[in-house]
């Protein structure tokens, strides 16, 4: 039982970690600076200057 758990918490630890890796190398490495679930969800990261914004046009 205890091996069991143990196993399952293992595998679980390093597939997280190996995404997670993978996740923040995309970041840092890619030019559109898109992770793992944006380009899974087809979303896209849009910087803009936060005084430019029209609040009324949020939501």
């Amino acid at each position: 039982m205890v091996l069991r758990v143990f196993i399952a918490g293992l595998m679980y630890g390093l597939t997280t970690g190996i995404v997670t890796i993978i996740s923040f190398f995309m970041v840092v490495f890619r030019q559109d600076k898109r992770s793992l679930h944006d380009s899974m969800a087809a979303t896209y990261v849009k910087l803009v200057d936060p005084t430019k914004v029209d609040s009324s046009k949020l939501i």
